[in-house]
């Protein structure tokens, strides 16, 4: 600067010509001219860090750039480093440039990609990226009964395509499960999805868009790596498209009332009116719903390696009549378990029981308020010490009709020996033999419970025959 300050006062206070100045401090007459006549000091402009250009990186660009995109599509244990690009580079390319500049272009290159809007056309949504939601329909039971169900939406705002799995209640087993499906139908995950503030995934709003959210959610969001957006308090309109989905799926697909007896039937059904709607036009755009799906489907995030089980646990006490309470429903276990501490695997559809890691019963999830789920072969074992009970317990119903007949009609140690064969039956695993081995002592007129022990002996349990002996010659006296 000290230099700079004298061609300064030489040209400004000396009245000295450029040349004569460039004469006496012996610099060029052009870096004289610049400072001579510079009028603006201040260092408001920034130093250029970065190269301006690549002259020998410069054809090997584009290649670059497609592997840095694809690596967003992977997990990032897999993804390039700056040596494994150059080393690509120079075997698959012929690159003969320096590792120095390849560093200097990704590392730019990523800080690119990874800001808000680096990188990207001013589009209104990103592609990929979608939004979620719960919608209410109603439904016919196998019964025939009116029930409530929900369908969970995914939309894609770019194209409009949209994919609907319908589920008995709004919890998070369903929610996660419901997502869960879409994207192994879809082969991909969504790098952003949009949320309203569920209490499945939220436990507490704070200010802003800092959210505190639930465990199993955030696992899952870890799992498949998306990344989750949720919109301010009663803002509804900031996931608009999938608002507007949800309406259309329910004046569609459950137009007339469905009658659903199994949900995993009735979802599988779905893919095929959800494939089926892409095939019109796009609302704004004109052209088919199906070819804008394609630039959605190019920027999903690929699968992980293993599926994620879609479940929570719960510790449970056994009443002492056997039953563990999940959600006002009570689920009949064996009355040997009464005060022992149970573990339940809460799965969106059933729910399994177990004690000190051994199963001890599984039933399909009740979404009623203080139902009753049990299992008669869970109690036979008991039964045989109270065999006076037997026709006023509740499960009495549950048995098989002809087993109802028998244990009616018997009194008595009779009937304690009937419940002590079933209890073996049923321990054995071969309660789909009950009716068998009545039927065919029945067949040779025989009821008694001894003639059925021989009757189900016969039908599980293999007779054993050994082969003859094959003796290669007639026996010889000595």
């Amino acid at each position: 600067m000290a230099q700079i300050n004298h061609i300064k006062d030489l040209y400004e206070n000396e009245d000295l010509s450029l040349r004569e100045i460039s004469r006496k401090t012996g610099h060029s007459f052009k870096t004289v001219q610049k400072y001579a006549y510079q009028s603006d000091w201040s260092e408001d402009n920034l130093p250029n860090t970065e190269p301006q250009g690549y002259p020998v990186l410069g054809d090997f660009i584009p290649v670059i750039d497609e592997w840095l995109e694809d690596d967003r599509k992977i997990p990032r244990k897999q993804r390039h480093t700056v040596w494994r690009i150059f080393c690509r580079l120079r075997d698959e390319h012929s690159f003969s440039g320096s590792y120095s500049s390849v560093k200097r272009y990704v590392r730019k290159r990523r800080f690119v990609m990874n800001s808000p809007n680096g990188g990207y056309l001013p589009l209104e949504h990103a592609l990929g990226s979608g939004q979620v939601d719960f919608g209410e329909h109603i439904y016919y039971d196998g019964a025939g009964q009116q029930q409530n169900g929900y369908a969970l939406t995914i939309s894609f705002p770019n194209s409009n395509k949209g994919y609907t799995q319908t589920y008995p209640s709004q919890n998070q087993e369903c929610l996660l499960e419901g997502m869960k499906r879409v994207f192994e139908h879809i082969g991909g995950v969504p790098p952003r999805l949009r949320f309203d503030n569920m209490s499945t995934a939220v436990v507490q709003v704070l200010k802003g868009t800092e959210r505190v959210l639930t465990d199993g959610f955030i696992r899952f969001m870890l799992h498949y790596r998306f990344q989750a957006e949720f919109c301010n308090p009663a803002s509804g309109n900031e996931k608009g498209n999938v608002e507007n989905k949800v309406g259309y799926s329910r004046r569609n697909a459950f137009v007339p009332v469905p009658t659903i007896t199994s949900f995993e039937d009735f979802n599988e059904s779905l893919w095929e009116w959800c494939e089926k709607d892409a095939q019109r036009p796009h609302y704004k755009k004109k052209e088919l719903i199906q070819k804008l799906w394609k630039d959605d489907e190019a920027n999903l995030l690929n699968l992980p390696e293993y599926p994620f089980p879609v479940f929570r646990y719960a510790s449970l006490t056994v009443s002492k009549n056997g039953f563990a309470t999940i959600e006002t429903n009570k689920y009949g276990l064996s009355p040997a378990l009464s005060g022992e501490t149970v573990q339940a695997k809460i799965f969106f559809d059933h729910v399994e029981f177990f004690h000190d890691h051994r199963s001890v019963g599984s039933y399909p999830r009740s979404y009623k308020k203080g139902d009753e789920v049990y299992d008669w072969t869970q109690y036979v074992s008991v039964l045989c010490k109270k065999p006076g009970a037997t026709l006023h317990t509740r499960f009495f119903r549950q048995m098989p009709q002809q087993w109802q007949s028998l244990l009616e009609q018997a009194s008595g140690k009779e009937r304690k020996n009937a419940l002590q064969l079933l209890s073996e039956i049923v321990s054995d695993g071969n309660v789909s033999l009950c009716d068998d081995a009545l039927e065919l002592a029945g067949e040779n007129g025989r009821t008694d419970v001894d003639s059925l022990r021989q009757c189900y002996y016969m039908i599980a349990k293999k007779e054993y025959r050994p082969n003859p002996l094959q003796l290669s010659a007639s026996p010889v006296l000595n």
